[in-house]
């Protein structure tokens, strides 16, 4: 695996032959929890498949993303999607230009639902480049109330095993009664004052390792596994 912190000439050596490219977030995250969660999860999770993919290359992770709905919080930086997609675009034809063809899309943030329209759209109109979706939890789509979705026990969870210095001691609990879909409707803020959407009193650091491992996991193998049938279908 190489990283940022080689040379070019150490990248030109390595000829590596996938790009990691995690997409994280800079929002908030109630009272005990840091706006940087999202990108350092993210960046954590990519770093972990670089690790097991072969001679891959981990990018740094993209700091601002689909952040809109926690506007009302200080803070927060957020880019429209079609910026995003666009960003993408480009530093997919960038690796191209380099020769690396394959990139893995390893998302950290719920909001970012542009990501794989904007995925589809670069393998259909560059046909020599295989570019893959994985996200390290679930995209915030569909309707319905939910106990977990923001800064609660599994995002706080994962924030202790990575970096748990960055974790306040005094933790938030609070599920809304409004189903998911209002955070379109009108944003965090209306819907959860603090900003938490779960029960972060119930973190651990090690449920957010075991979290973390699994989510791991089952994205190299479906990382793996797609790339494989791809490039039998080039056959």
């Amino acid at each position: 695996m190489v990283t940022w912190e080689n040379t070019f000439k150490e990248i030109e050596d390595a000829r590596p032959d996938v790009a990691v490219l995690p997409v994280g977030a800079l929002e908030q995250h109630s009272l005990h929890m840091p706006l940087g969660t999202d990108f350092i999860l993210a960046q954590e999770s990519a770093r972990r498949i670089a690790q097991r993919l072969p001679n891959a290359y981990l990018l740094p992770a993209l700091p601002f993303s689909n952040s809109q709905e926690h506007q009302d919080f200080a803070g927060t930086v957020w880019i429209r999607p079609a910026t995003l997609a666009a960003v993408l675009e480009d530093i997919c034809l960038a690796l191209r230009h380099h020769g690396i063809k394959k990139v893995v899309v390893v998302n950290g943030h719920g909001g970012n639902w542009i990501l794989k329209p904007a995925v589809r759209e670069i393998n259909l109109n560059h046909r020599d480049m295989k570019v893959i979706f994985a996200s390290a939890g679930a995209l915030a789509s569909g309707t319905g109330q939910q106990e977990e979705l923001h800064a609660g026990e599994s995002e706080c969870s994962r924030l202790l095993a990575v970096a748990p210095h960055l974790v306040r001691e005094e933790r938030v609990d609070f599920i809304p009664k409004e189903g998911r879909e209002f955070l379109d409707y009108v944003g965090v803020r209306k819907v959860s004052p603090t900003g938490v959407w779960g029960r972060a009193t119930r973190a651990t650091r090690e449920k957010g390792e075991k979290a973390l491992e699994e989510g791991v996991a089952r994205m190299v193998a479906y990382i793996t596994e797609t790339f494989r049938r791809l490039e039998e279908m080039e056959r």
